[in-house]
């Protein structure tokens, strides 16, 4: 009976001082750390805070990144055209190696040498809006840019006369945004056939360019018909002197973006139209995404957010406003 009773207690005796020696480890060491929030590194093509769009897209991250427990890096130069500044800062971001890098590429050749430097370095790599020239990036979250830039020429032919010449202003010659926007307008516009583009003109992203390519265009082309602006920077300074010049509505404008000064133009009839892009859900979708790779989540090699044709009859439609005012409190 005793031999029967040890058989239990011996067992029950060793378990009981494993289980008080790893009560007395736990008391002495604490409990273990926490686990430190996935740091994700942002290199965007610029942190100017007077670029709406850009706001909106950190808004969205910032979001994602309180829901998903991560810690952002955002850097970037202070102008879109500063295509050096932003491999500096690239590279120099690598060198700090950081788990994961989102991009927002000003560039669509130039920064191919530091994603493969990234590569190199083992840090996977997401781009936003921007893309490059390189299958290495695990995906890109963007607007459908030659869809948009079709939604915008199809405008034209509602508010133009057949036969009547158009212009483009776009933004940095190099950018994925500017190629294909101007790329679906021309798809487009060719396609219809009855007006004729007179030509492109590049701001570099400064809307002091954009004021004074179109004081140009309207000094030397008396009857043109319409412009079309690439971005918001283009978009604004066109219709600055569009306004100053008493041409708005007499000349056609139609951009892309939806800060405050082109909701204004639009309700003044100097903005004809606009393509709005979903920023907040840009940058909350690439954090998402960077969170998801990092958890061994395989993603699809292209996320589009989706785009919007807004123009003054449809601006204040319930599900316009909350794309026009998307900011969290």
């Amino acid at each position: 009976m005793i031999r029967k009773f040890s058989k239990f207690v011996v067992p029950a005796i060793l378990a009981c001082i494993l289980l008080g020696g790893s009560l007395i480890i736990v008391f002495f060491s604490g409990p273990p750390p926490p686990k430190a929030p996935l740091r994700v590194a942002v290199v965007l093509k610029t942190v100017d805070s007077n670029m709406e769009f850009w706001e909106v897209v950190k808004s969205g991250m910032r979001v994602a990144a309180q829901e998903f427990g991560v810690r952002l890096e955002i850097y970037g130069p202070w102008m879109e055209s500063d295509i050096q500044g932003q491999i500096e800062t690239m590279n120099s971001v690598i060198r700090d190696r950081p788990p994961i890098i989102i991009l927002s590429a000003c560039d669509y050749t130039a920064l191919v040498p530091s994603v493969e430097q990234a590569k190199g370095a083992n840090i996977p790599i997401i781009t936003l809006d921007s893309g490059v020239k390189s299958d290495i990036p695990l995906t890109f979250v963007a607007t459908n840019n030659i869809e948009a830039g079709e939604k915008l020429a199809g405008l034209i032919p509602k508010l133009l006369a057949p036969g009547k010449r158009v212009a483009i202003i776009n933004h940095v010659p190099g950018a994925t945004t500017a190629i294909e926007r101007e790329a679906g307008v021309r798809k487009a516009l060719e396609k219809d056939g009855r007006y004729p583009i007179i030509g492109t003109w590049f701001t570099n992203n400064f809307e002091e360019n954009a004021y004074k390519i179109t004081k140009d265009l309207l000094s030397r082309y008396p009857d043109l018909g319409a412009i079309l602006a690439m971005n918001e920077v283009s978009t604004v300074g066109a219709a600055r002197a569009l306004k100053d010049a008493q041409r708005g509505g007499a000349v056609r404008l139609v951009g892309f973006d939806s800060s405050l000064k082109e909701i204004k133009f639009i309700e003044q009839g100097i903005i004809n139209g606009t393509v709005i892009q979903k920023p907040f859900n840009m940058g909350y979708i690439a954090v998402k995404a960077a969170k998801e790779a990092m958890e061994g989540k395989v993603q699809p090699k292209y996320i589009d957010t989706g785009s919007v044709l807004i123009t003054a009859d449809s601006i204040y439609l319930p599900e316009n406003q909350k794309l026009l005012f998307p900011f969290i409190e």
